[in-house]
């Protein structure tokens, strides 16, 4: 029996319910759902009322498993045998499975942009899509970087950024850098004012947990990346944005997965054809950094030429990072900037260079 005033609300108390305290593997009976319905909302509820309103959900297409026995008894006053069809082990079907749940919620843990509070906030949200089982195991999972350097502005950024994107527009921005202060601080002009700068916006793009913005500075004609973690004072402008076809190496379009391995760490820059080579034994270093964009052949001394269209300055410092077992063939120009960036290297360390 179900008390007045429940009746219009129980099924949504029900609903609510399923999707607190089960899952696939933690599904509840009918008598499981009554005793909730009472010590969690106060209403008594026979199994013949949860009976009914789980079938209303069920005939409203949510997403509720169940498994269904069949059981016999005799009615006594016809003395007939009646068939009665039971729904037990009902459990919600959750939007995400653990497992995507987890993935999307590493991709926050090792974020670099996203503020501590807000990611802590997030993943919180992202643990309630799932039961209670998950949630409380996520209360054991910790996020890295809480003492980083953030910019609280970072989803007012986001969200400028997209809808000037959307609409074709110009933004104008304070682009600032952090000091030893651990403070994000205005880049000046000389005269000491705050730089303001004037962006076609193009796309947003995350890299390395980091997001950034992939634009064109309006004075210029070539493609820039901007940190949006590092964007001030951003103002969405009325006037609208340069065609991403008037600017060098977008004249085709961006095409986003090209772009992204062409600049690693999101360094700027035309990119041209770059030979290196690698010990045979680190190719899934290369392929780490530029997946299938990069080919290889064989040398048959231990090594592996790898032929790769990227920027020069991201190949630049890819190369110098790994000097130990990359060494750049061709261009020629660039392989010897990366042996002007080892030789600063040894001096730096009072060493004689080579």
């Amino acid at each position: 029996m179900l008390m007045d005033g429940g009746k219009k609300i129980i099924i949504l108390y029900i609903l609510n319910i399923l999707k607190k305290y089960t899952d696939v593997n933690h599904p509840m009976t009918q008598q499981q759902i009554a005793d909730k319905l009472l010590s969690d909302y106060g209403i008594s509820a026979d199994r013949g009322t949860v009976r009914n309103n789980i079938m209303d959900l069920i005939d409203a297409e949510y997403d509720i498993g169940y498994r269904t026995v069949t059981r016999s008894s005799v009615d006594r006053k016809t003395g007939k045998r009646e068939e009665t069809t039971i729904y037990t082990d009902l459990y919600y079907e959750h939007e995400f499975t653990e497992s995507e749940l987890h993935m999307l919620i590493d991709g926050l843990l090792f974020s670099r942009s996203v503020p501590y509070k807000p990611r802590r906030e997030l993943i919180k949200k992202l643990g309630d899509l799932s039961s209670s089982y998950f949630s409380q195991r996520m209360q054991h999972v910790h996020s890295m970087n809480a003492d980083s350097p953030q910019n609280k502005d970072l989803f007012l950024n986001i969200e400028v950024l997209n809808e000037a994107i959307a609409e074709g527009k110009q933004v104008e921005i304070i682009y600032g850098y952090y000091g030893t202060d651990l403070k994000l601080h205005a880049t000046l002009n000389e005269d000491g004012t705050e730089k303001k700068q004037l962006l076609n916006p193009y796309q947003l793009v995350a890299s390395e947990g980091r997001y950034y913005l992939i634009c064109n500075k309006d004075n210029y004609n070539n493609v820039a990346n901007y940190r949006i973690d590092r964007i001030m004072k951003i103002q969405k402008l009325e006037t609208p944005a340069k065609p991403g076809n008037q600017v060098a190496g977008l004249e085709d379009g961006l095409k986003l997965q090209d772009y992204v391995y062409q600049h690693v760490n999101m360094f700027s820059g035309k990119p041209e054809k770059v030979e290196f080579t690698v010990p045979k034994k680190n190719v899934s270093l290369v392929i780490d950094f530029f997946g299938k964009h990069a080919s290889f052949f064989d040398r048959g001394d231990g090594n592996v030429s790898c032929h790769i269209m990227v920027s020069r300055e991201a190949m630049k410092r890819w190369a110098t990072q790994f000097a130990g077992i990359v060494r750049v063939v061709s261009p020629e120009s660039l392989a010897e900037e990366i042996r002007a960036e080892i030789r600063k290297a040894y001096e730096n360390y009072g060493m004689n260079s080579p």
